[in-house]
C-alpha cells in the first residue's frame, strides 16, 4: 500500500508543482491562460484505458482547485484516492477530493 501511494504521489508531483503554482496566484493574472490551457489540454488528451482525474483541495476561500493530476494507470480513480491518502496522511485538516479530468478514451 505505501508503495503504491509513493508511486502515486510521485507520478503526481510534477504537475502538482505546476498547477499549485498556477492555481495559487490568482492575483496575479499572467498565469491563468497557462493554467486554463492545461486544462483544456488534459480535458480532450486521456491518457491510458481509464480517465483521468483532478486531485483538488479545497482553498481557504473554501473553493475547490486542482492541485494534482493522476493519468496512465489502470484504475486512475482508485490511485487518486491513493494519492490523497498519502496526503491527508502529512495534512490531516486539508479537504480532497477527485474529480473527472476527462473522459474515458
Amino acid at each position: 500500500m505505501t508503495i503504491d501511494v509513493s508511486r502515486s504521489i510521485l507520478k503526481v508531483s510534477s504537475m502538482l508543482a505546476l498547477v499549485s503554482m498556477t492555481s495559487a496566484c490568482d492575483d496575479e493574472p499572467k498565469y491563468e491562460p497557462e493554467y486554463k490551457n492545461l486544462e483544456a489540454f488534459v480535458s480532450k488528451a486521456p491518457i491510458g484505458a481509464d480517465a483521468d482525474y483532478w486531485i483538488e483541495m479545497k482553498n481557504a476561500f473554501d473553493e475547490w482547485e486542482k492541485v494534482g493530476l493522476i493519468f496512465g494507470y489502470n484504475g486512475d480513480f482508485e490511485e487518486c484516492e491513493k494519492a490523497i491518502g498519502g496526503l491527508k496522511s502529512a495534512n490531516y485538516a486539508r479537504e480532497y477530493r477527485c474529480t473527472p479530468a476527462n473522459t474515458k478514451p
